[in-house]
């Protein structure tokens, strides 16, 4: 799971688009075709985003600047399209101001840079999905045989855009966007008004904040291992019917990559693939699916989370909604397809193992997936 930055092309599109609009029509908007070539001409960040440093192991992070490559691969999906119709609940003025002042990246930095975990710590709005999660994160620690001890699972909020004590640090930080303080206290103040003044915002309480959950080690950052899990993804596949498998399909997904993490498997090169040539899309790709796979073998194996026949067809659309098409972009996961095909094959391995009780090691199916790569990624 990731913020799928195709969403930032497609809002970008879709601005261009509703700028030459008459504003009685702001009401009625609907999601934009995401495949549309058009460019933005009043969305501009004006800012450049920050590189974590070097050997910062991060999944799912958001990248601005996806392009969108025209083919007859469609991820225009309900998941994509909730989205977009939410974010355009906002009246554009708004929009444009929280877009051009990071409001939409700024929960993910404050969680990925300052949080920890404490007993203050809840998931989704209102905290429905705390015990869920709790639990989860138990049952899946428990499951794989890495050391996963020191990961903490934390919650992202988009509330915390309207705290300036929380969104100035993280706006002065270098490893974001590493803005003075007089602009960061300027931008916090401009997003808090729009937080605390636009009803549609909702306080915060919104996906345009957090639509997202990634996997981070990064201990040169000082910071500990962590899952982040963002209250709108939630939001998300519970308003298109998945609530009931979507937050353990994605956390799974996350602790997936702490397997890549701690198994070095995350900057090994995809299988076939020539070291002169091969691009970061196809390595994001690669660790992206294989993330997949792990999550299907734990949700299906019976002494994971056990799914049965109808929660399984629920979890593959899970990953197939979360697909894109963005294929030379570095922050590629692979088409909706790819993806349901990954964590249908974890699927597969759990279902026809011969012994039903046996879990196989993190090594062992690494390796079951290596060789079924080119398979799943194949036309």
């Amino acid at each position: 799971m990731r913020r799928n930055l195709l969403f930032i092309a497609g809002l970008a599109a879709a601005l261009t688009v509703t700028a030459c609009q008459d504003q009685s029509q702001k009401n009625d908007l609907t999601g934009p075709s995401l495949g549309a070539k058009k460019q933005p001409t009043q969305f501009s960040r004006g800012t450049t985003l920050r590189r974590l440093p070097r050997g910062a192991r991060v999944s799912d992070l958001a990248i601005p600047g996806r392009a969108v490559v025209p083919t007859t691969c469609d991820d225009n999906t309900p998941f994509v399209q909730y989205f977009l119709n939410r974010a355009f609940e906002i009246p554009l003025p708004s929009l444009i101001l929280l877009l051009n002042r990071f409001a939409d990246l700024v929960p993910t930095y404050e969680a990925l840079l300052f949080e920890t975990r404490n007993r203050q710590t809840f998931f989704g709005y209102d905290g429905s999905y705390t015990q869920r999660m709790t639990k989860v994160e138990r049952d899946v620690k428990k499951f794989w045989d890495i050391q996963s001890a020191d990961i903490q699972v934390l919650a992202m909020h988009g509330t915390v855009l309207a705290d300036p004590g929380r969104t100035v640090p993280t706006y002065e930080n270098p490893a974001f966007l590493g803005l003075d303080a007089a602009t960061a206290q300027a931008w916090a103040a401009d997003v808090q008004n729009v937080i605390q003044t636009e009803p549609t915002t909702n306080g915060g309480n919104h996906p345009l904040f957090t639509f997202n959950a990634f996997a981070i080690s990064a201990p040169q950052l000082g910071i500990p291992d962590k899952i982040v899990m963002g209250d709108g993804v939630l939001d998300a596949y519970a308003a298109l019917g998945f609530d009931d498998v979507a937050p353990q399909a994605v956390f799974s997904h996350e602790f997936g990559h702490h397997i890549q993490f701690e198994r070095n498997y995350f900057d090994e090169l995809p299988p076939g693939a020539d070291p002169a040539t091969v691009d970061q899309a196809e390595r994001t790709r690669h660790n992206e699916l294989m993330a997949d796979a792990f999550a299907g073998y734990y949700l299906t194996h019976k002494r994971g989370a056990a799914l049965n026949a109808k929660r399984v067809a629920q979890f593959l659309e899970v990953f197939f909604q979360a697909g894109d098409c963005a294929f030379t972009n570095p922050g590629h996961h692979g088409t909706p397809v790819q993806r349901m095909r990954a964590s249908q094959f974890g699927f597969t391995v759990a279902h026809e193992a011969q012994k039903q009780g046996h879990i196989l090691t993190a090594a062992q199916f690494h390796a079951r997936f290596e060789a079924a790569y080119t398979s799943l990624v194949a036309p």
